[in-house]
């Protein structure tokens, strides 16, 4: 269950170059908006096509511009599903799922087939009814099962959650894990959701500007990211602009500061990122290599969380450092508040360097 993609196409605001192979992996197109995910999933499909590449599915080929292939959307049976999940309104939920099926079946035996599939998801006993009565997590459930009985030979997703609140969105999320459990095939899942994507893939492919600027197992793309494209998708809320200034030491431009990260600084380092929780309040009596006295700007508290806004040396509001402290049994007295004036320590082995 294998895919080879490699095309280009060029749009008004941007151009797409997109040059991936998979072979039956779960792989996450993550980047943000506008640069190229969904597009991507479309040329696929057969819903746009691209200016130029080739596009092969299981040995399939959907599109090859040198030899004048173009398979129609039918031609490729395609499984994608998008965010409002394009159920048809005026088809039982039954007939929805059934409507991707080829051959000719009893009445008794589409029922049957359709109840299987639906089974799979919970959905049995609303067979017989239709869209309109189903709530937005009940529906996207019969899109699930609808893709199932097709029997694609790829499955799509794009941004299926996005519309969805957290409940929601985890118990469904759970429903696309059995849904994988029982096919064996290329998956791709456009998401702009880091931790979305590490909960449902086991291969993160960054998009940034029409092209692949990362592609990694997602621990290899979280914990060693090679781009500034990739820091920030993967969470890292606090880039900088830095330069080498010694063997040991890179200086983060946007902050004033310079840290010494103990390993050999690359000669091409562009960019340096500490992740929210990667750094700490340094109690030492005499401060060590990486602490800085930074001043707290601003504070909000979520649930389990208070998120820390710093002043750096070089303060700019556009550049100010974001920490999250847990408050999971704190004492609140104890958290920090705006005007306090902190000495932090990062540690050199979480300072996270890229060269582009």
């Amino acid at each position: 269950m294998s895919l080879v993609l490699d095309i280009k196409k060029a749009y008004p605001d941007f151009s797409l170059d997109v040059r991936l192979e998979a072979a039956g992996e779960r792989v996450a197109l993550l980047g943000a908006s506008g640069c190229g995910k969904s597009c991507t999933l479309r040329c696929i499909a057969g819903v746009e096509t691209p200016d130029e590449g080739r596009i092969a599915v299981n040995g399939v080929t959907f599109f090859d511009s040198a030899r004048g292939i173009n398979l129609s959307p039918q031609q490729r049976k395609c499984a994608l599903l998008f965010q409002n999940y394009q159920l048809f309104p005026n088809l039982s939920v039954a007939d929805n799922v059934l409507a991707g099926v080829e051959g000719r079946l009893s009445r008794e035996g589409r029922d049957e087939l359709a109840r299987r599939y639906l089974s799979i998801f919970g959905m049995a006993g609303y067979a017989d009814r239709y869209p309109a009565r189903l709530s937005g997590g009940q529906q996207q459930r019969v899109a699930l099962a609808r893709m199932l009985a097709a029997r694609p030979a790829i499955y799509m997703f794009d941004e299926p959650f996005s519309a969805l609140d957290s409940f929601l969105k985890s118990a469904l999320e759970q429903n696309l894990l059995d849904l994988f459990s029982v096919i064996d095939s290329t998956v791709l899942y456009v998401s702009h959701d880091i931790d979305e994507a590490c909960r449902l893939c086991e291969r993160i492919c960054v998009l940034h500007n029409g092209r692949v600027e990362e592609d990694g197992t997602v621990e290899q793309v979280v914990q060693r990211p090679q781009t500034l494209a990739a820091l920030r998708l993967t969470g890292c809320k606090n880039t900088s602009r830095a330069r080498k200034v010694g063997d040991t030491l890179v200086e983060a431009l946007d902050w004033g500061m310079t840290f010494d990260v103990g390993a050999p600084v690359a000669d091409d380092v562009a960019y340096l990122g500490v992740r929210a929780n990667y750094f700490h309040i340094d109690n030492r009596e005499a401060p060590g290599k990486n602490s800085y006295m930074l001043r707290v700007a601003r504070v909000s508290d979520s649930r389990f969380e208070r998120l820390v806004l710093l002043d750096p040396p070089r303060a700019d509001a556009s550049s100010r450092l974001t920490w999250k402290v847990n408050t999971v049994g704190a004492d609140m007295a104890t958290l920090p508040r705006e005007g306090d004036c902190l000495r932090m320590h990062f540690d050199a082995a979480k300072i996270l360097m890229v060269n582009r």
